[in-house]
């Protein structure tokens, strides 16, 4: 094998070594970036339903993503809706189709902004219903996930 050759064999091994360290250093890198921080956890509300009231607990959490699992004990199927206090024409933030006696259902809203709303039955007037309504507060944003096992 002549220098030359053996040279040019050099080169470009050096290459071929060089693309790869490139390529490998690039797998399992991600968009999001290291400093990014994730969500906030979601919290459970429980929503109980009865002849007369609704009922949530816990009443105060912070704003980002909340989940409300609710139970229907009246005696006629409902609807539930969660509306900004005040709000009665407004459009809800969510709400779940009839839910029947003794059943369940799960509704998620994301909590942008701090403030009073209102859980309620039938549609997005509040005052409308028999079933008195609750009201429910968000305070300031919720931390990071960051820290907390078993989130994606």
């Amino acid at each position: 094998m002549s220098e030359e050759n053996y040279v040019e064999m050099r080169r470009w091994t050096i290459a071929i070594l060089a693309g790869s360290a490139l390529a490998v250093s690039a797998c399992g890198s991600t968009a999001r970036g290291v400093t990014t921080p994730r969500p906030a956890a979601p919290v459970d509300l429980t929503v109980y339903i009865d002849n007369h009231s609704v009922s949530v607990s816990p009443t105060n959490v912070g704003a980002g993503p909340v989940a409300f699992v609710i139970t229907n004990q009246a005696s006629q199927a409902e609807s539930l809706s969660i509306l900004r206090a005040g709000a009665s024409a407004g459009q809800p933030l969510a709400d779940t189709g009839p839910i029947n006696p003794q059943g369940t259902s799960q509704v998620t809203v994301n909590f942008s902004s701090p403030g009073t709303y209102s859980v309620a039955t039938g549609g997005a007037d509040p005052s409308s219903g028999a079933i008195r309504t609750a009201q429910i507060h968000i305070g300031a944003k919720r931390g990071s996930s960051d820290n907390q096992l078993l989130q994606p």
